[in-house]
């Protein structure tokens, strides 16, 4: 490359490079003045400015629009990559600035239930909140996405995979630590091997119905079916305090996941036991374990950086696979 070439191609700016990829792309000058918001003379300045830089037509007239000259074919993969490059600045630049403005705001996350009272004391550490500051945790409802999209929420944490194309939404991970629960006087807890599902199904069955998860049936249900099994009685409910109540004074058995195993035994009264790797696996034969996403904006849009999200989910993927 010649020096004067080097010269002439370092006083291009980046738009004048957007118009040639739009060009390129779109193949009418019309259409890239429309997806760039300029009028078409500019779009005309520009293409004169390229033809000069390059001593190349780089785009001749045809009926079905304006085609790329052989040079314009080599050019392309180069520009495309600078000019990713400077979205990605400009991402990077404005999700700093963001951060920056906001950094005396509490970060607002919504979590599916259950959730909130594990994630609280996992990120008023403070070593997690001397790095994220204070953080706002509301209860995931059915307009947490728009919340997110308008900007009153920073993100969430759901089971709920029900896609909007302006949010992003990236598998976290599933539950795979599961406890077995019930009365500690409860006659399950005299079996001295590793309890089975067939012995829990001999037992009424309670379970907490979760959004996104078990709203039309449990998978202990489905296991039943699947085995020509009867459970005695099978009951659901909404509520913490309820569940609670039930399993004490209706001698009911339920499952919990090891996220809320950090809740539920500290509540009197009950007993858990994990559930083993080998009946864990036959419960989901049947029905995948509950998965979790990440649901955020378009980075751009962002008033935190990724490395606090990533704090968040590292908090959550502590406990859904636990150490043993």
């Amino acid at each position: 490359m010649s020096n004067l070439l080097l010269k002439q191609i370092c006083e291009l700016d980046v738009f004048t490079l957007l118009v040639f990829k739009s060009i390129f792309d779109t193949g009418h000058a019309n259409s890239a003045a429309k997806a760039l918001n300029v009028s078409a003379p500019k779009i005309s300045r520009c293409l004169n400015a390229l033809r000069f830089t390059f001593n190349d037509e780089l785009f001749y007239r045809r009926q079905q629009g304006l085609k790329p000259t052989p040079l314009a074919e080599s050019l392309y993969v180069a520009i495309c990559q600078f000019t990713e490059a400077v979205h990605h600045l400009e991402q990077s630049a404005t999700q700093i600035q963001n951060a920056s403005t906001h950094s005396d705001l509490p970060l607002h996350i919504a979590a599916s239930n259950g959730l909130l009272s594990f994630l609280a004391p996992q990120l008023s550490t403070p070593e997690i909140a001397q790095k994220l500051g204070k953080i706002y945790l509301h209860k995931w409802q059915e307009n947490s996405a728009e919340l997110i999209h308008a900007g009153v929420l920073d993100f969430g944490i759901t089971l709920e995979s029900a896609e909007n194309k302006e949010l992003s939404y990236t598998k976290i991970g599933s539950v795979n630590g599961v406890y077995i629960v019930a009365d500690k006087q409860h006659p399950l807890w005299q079996i001295e091997t590793d309890i089975t599902l067939e012995q829990i199904c001999r037992h009424p069955f309670l379970y907490q119905e979760v959004k996104g998860f078990n709203s039309k049936i449990d998978p202990l249900e489905l296991f039943c079916q699947h085995q020509g099994l009867l459970l005695p009685a099978v009951d659901k409910v909404i509520d913490r305090e309820e569940w609670y109540a039930h399993l004490l004074t209706m001698k009911s058995v339920a499952f919990c996941s090891s996220i809320d195993m950090h809740t539920a035994k500290h509540m009197p009264g009950l007993h858990l036991e994990r559930l083993s790797d080998t009946e864990l696996n036959r419960l989901h034969d049947t029905m995948m374990a509950p998965q979790y996403y990440l649901i955020e904006k378009p980075a751009i849009h962002r008033r935190y950086s990724q490395s606090q999200s990533a704090l968040v989910v590292r908090s959550l993927l502590a406990a859904l696979d636990p150490a043993r």
